[in-house]
């Protein structure tokens, strides 16, 4: 990791309780974050600098109650990301979220440990990346802006207490983040504290009509989402394989993964296809072969998969070892690394998935090469194209220029005023801008801005939504690669 990526959020004094957070890293889409680990129960963990110029970088405990600091050991260098415990320790976070003064701060409420750990891997050093620019361009209303992570651990009940503690102690501006696995667990929570939330993985049908106000997303909607798989799997166009007319879906048994499934029924039947059987299955089972042979009895020429790395992982398997000759399509919860590598390649090859797709205007410009390049540079990754990357960076612009416009416009740095702000900053004919760094120079210019991604526009509608294209995958010899791309005007 480069060194320099530790220099940028001055939060001189604070002290985080970590606990339960297992380094940011997870499957094969981790994260490039340095971190020191205790494991001790009841200790202190104290990061210190006394070089004269380095900083400290982000300090994981995982014992319970622990008390974790990080101190700057000369008169210039500057504490990093703090790691905020949903549960014990002392925390103590300068910023009022809610009344404008002290540190701006942005909270990062995700999964760094379990199944769900690349998500937060993926995000946080997207995050961190933009902060860092955002400071080097003056920080917002002259306050350089910090960043808290909360780890969710992937359950709800882990995630209410980390989004109180950021809510409540840390005193967040805005939040990045959480997943579809954990929204409806804290979206009353942010509405009753008016938090501004700009969430880059939560695809979930159950926000399709709840956001607008103070929760939006820079990811599209399971609905469109479900509606494109379906769309592909009719049409060879977008498969390169064959216009599938027989569908079996195996869908996990929780809301993350049930979001898809009425929007990939519906449409497929809508398009002219027979859905041969849609199955709930248990997730975290040892064994799924009589789902898989309950599956092949309905007669299906393709199955689509909704459901978690792991179980995917076992019911391919299952399936090949059952002699299942139809093909898979996955979703973007299993187009990654981490689900390849886990398979064998005589498993998974032919496979079709979903993920996002190049906007092709960032495309043509060289706006996702540049950050694809700046972000390995950054991260020490060995590619850019994470999972829920280009949807971090349009979130985190979209973020701090909220921020900046409200600063420019003499207000207090509020969160009801921010979440005001987000859909002023992204809002056509306005002036269009691609950067933090170009949004801030036309703020202060006194001109309205209108923030092109790179996943998108990214106009929100009253919901809060955006509209963005899709990649079809396949898997080859343990790679994804792009089969087509599908717009949304083609859904």
């Amino acid at each position: 990791m480069p060194s320099d990526r530790r220099k940028f959020l001055k939060r001189a004094g604070s002290v985080a309780a970590v606990v339960g957070l297992a380094g940011c890293i997870g499957g094969g889409d981790g994260s490039g974050s340095a971190t020191t680990d205790s494991g001790s129960a009841g200790g202190n963990t104290t990061t210190q600098n006394g070089d004269g110029g380095s900083d400290s970088a982000t300090t994981d405990d995982s014992s319970m109650g622990s008390n974790t600091t990080g101190q700057d050991g000369d008169n210039g260098s500057d504490s990093a990301t703090t790691d905020d415990g949903s549960m014990g320790g002392n925390t103590t976070g300068q910023g009022d979220g809610s009344g404008g003064s002290g540190t701006p701060t942005i909270g990062v409420l995700l999964p760094f440990s379990g199944d769900y750990a690349w998500v937060g891997a993926n995000v946080l050093p997207v995050t961190e990346m933009l902060v860092e620019e955002i400071n080097n361009q003056g920080g917002i209303g002259g306050q350089q802006v910090s960043v808290v992570q909360a780890d969710t651990e992937a359950s709800p009940d882990a995630s209410l207490s980390a989004a109180q503690r950021l809510v409540n102690v840390e005193n967040v501006d805005g939040i990045i983040g959480p997943t579809s696995i954990t929204i409806s667990s804290v979206f009353d929570l942010f509405i009753e504290n008016t938090v501004p939330v700009v969430t880059p993985t939560a695809g979930t049908t159950s926000l399709d009509t709840r956001g607008g106000e103070y929760v939006f997303r820079t990811v599209s909607s399971d609905a469109l989402g479900g509606r494109a798989i379906a769309k592909a799997t009719r049409d060879q166009q977008y498969n390169t394989i064959q216009d599938y007319s027989r569908m079996a879906l195996m869908v996990g048994n929780k809301e993350v993964f049930q979001s898809f499934k009425e929007p990939v029924r519906s449409s497929f039947e809508e398009f002219g296809g027979t859905v041969t059987t849609a199955m709930d299955i248990r997730t975290g089972k040892a064994s799924y072969q009589s789902e898989v042979q309950a599956m092949m009895d309905s007669d299906p020429e393709i199955t689509v998969l909704i459901a978690s790395v792991e179980d995917s992982v076992k019911i391919t398997e299952a399936g090949f070892q059952a002699g299942f000759e139809g093909n898979w399509f996955a979703t973007q919860d299993q187009t990654n690394q981490d689900f390849l590598s886990q398979s064998e390649n005589q498993v998974t090859n032919g496979m079709l998935g979903l993920n996002a797709a190049a906007y092709q205007p960032a495309q043509e410009a060289g706006r996702l090469e540049s950050f694809y390049q700046r972000i390995t540079e950054y991260a020490g990754w060995d590619e850019g194209s994470k999972t829920f990357a280009t949807n971090t960076y349009d979130a985190v612009n979209v973020l701090g220029l909220a921020m900046k416009q409200v600063a420019a416009n003499g207000n207090d740095i509020t969160r009801s005023n921010i979440a005001a702000a987000i859909p002023t900053v992204a809002q056509p004919p306005e002036t269009t801008v691609t950067s933090y760094t170009d949004g801030a120079a036309t703020i202060d210019e006194g001109v309205d801005i209108d923030y092109a991604g790179l996943v998108g526009p990214i106009n929100f509608d009253e919901n809060g939504d955006i509209v963005a294209p899709f990649a079809i995958k396949k898997a080859q010899d343990g790679t994804w690669t792009e089969a087509a791309s599908l717009p949304p005007e083609a859904l």
